[in-house]
């Protein structure tokens, strides 16, 4: 005996068939959405088939993956509304940011309207510039400590490094001579793996140029290099020369012209250079603080290493020459400043 609902395929394997658009048919169900409407005092009523009305009049439709089912000129929307079952931080930028959009989060009973939150638990996003300056900080004692003053000196102001000491709490303490790291090297390692990356804008380039000229050029055009790519720079011997990544990371502070450097866009996905733009505003300052105009300090390079999408052998064998140096240095530098005889 055939499935009772057997004459349902066997309709669907007629000829000829209709192609019907994705999403045709399908019914929006707003019941916890009106629910959660009426909880932060915007009671709505279903106007349309996708379309409610406020109860100041303003009128609010709900994207749909089909046009105009109905054949009907569709009547004018003050406000997108947008109801998913999972709301993203993306979304949630979105309606911040732009008056017209209707968010309702059913889950977590919150609502966006007019460009702001009015109901529900506000989620409390961190500034993260002081988090970036917290890092610099610890960049800057990692390996021989530093005062106050020499702090500032280096560009940061002298609340954010009070803030940033203050953050650092017991990884730090003071000394007769200035800040420090309290156990030796252990700043280190705490700045290259804890580091969160340099957030911002990464682009991908590819260029027929050899991967140490296409360095040379983004140098020249203000750029600081990190990862493996700097083991060609000369004066660098914290990693060991070994065959050039397929990959050259960049830093930038302003726009670069690739286009004139040479370079063209990668939609491959083998690119041989990324440029990044980073959140970060303190990478070019600790590299300034280190001596280097060529190079991100070498935390950030260790750190790039770390976060490479596709890290190889010769990387983690880099990335440990330079955690072992820098961990040399810290305990030289420590030896220097306490053990010697006065």
């Amino acid at each position: 005996m055939g499935s009772p609902l057997q004459w349902v395929a066997a309709a669907y394997s007629g000829r000829p068939q209709i192609t019907m658009p994705y999403g045709l048919g399908d019914t929006t169900d707003l019941t916890n959405a009106l629910s959660v409407l009426k909880l932060a005092g915007l009671r709505a009523v279903v106007e349309s088939h996708d379309t409610i009305r406020l109860a100041d009049g303003r009128r609010a439709r709900f994207p749909t993956l089909t046009q105009r089912p109905r054949d009907e000129d569709p009547t004018d929307a003050q406000l997108l509304l947008l109801a998913p079952r999972t709301v993203t931080a993306t979304q949630i930028a979105l309606a911040e940011q732009t008056a017209t959009v209707l968010l309702v989060d059913v889950d977590r009973r919150r609502v966006w309207i007019d460009g702001r939150q009015t109901l529900g638990t506000k989620e409390r996003w961190k500034d993260a510039a002081p988090i970036y300056v917290t890092f610099a900080v610890a960049r800057m004692l990692a390996v021989n400590g530093a005062t106050f003053d020499g702090l500032v000196r280096s560009g940061l102001t002298a609340g954010q490094v009070d803030d940033g000491l203050a953050r650092l709490g017991k990884r730090v303490h003071r000394t007769d001579i200035g800040w420090e790291s309290r156990h030796v090297g252990g700043l280190v390692d705490f700045a290259i793996a804890c580091y969160p990356g340099p957030g911002g804008v990464k682009t991908r380039w590819t260029s027929d140029l050899p991967l140490i000229e296409q360095a040379e050029r983004l140098i020249e055009a203000g750029c600081r290099i990190s990862g493996r790519a700097i083991s060609d720079r000369p004066g660098y011997p914290a990693i060991t020369k070994r065959e050039m990544p397929y990959r050259v990371v960049a830093f930038t502070e302003q726009e670069v012209d690739m286009g004139a450097l040479g370079f063209e866009p990668d939609t491959i996905g083998f690119a041989g250079t990324e440029l990044i733009r980073p959140a970060d505003p303190t990478i070019f300052l600790t590299a300034a603080a280190a001596g280097y105009t060529d190079r991100t300090d070498d935390i950030i390079t260790a750190n790039t290493l770390l976060r490479a999408d596709m890290r190889n052998d010769d990387d983690a064998a880099s990335l440990e020459e330079v955690r072992s140096r820098l961990q040399f240095l810290a305990d030289t530098g420590y030896d220097l400043r306490h053990n010697l005889p006065s």
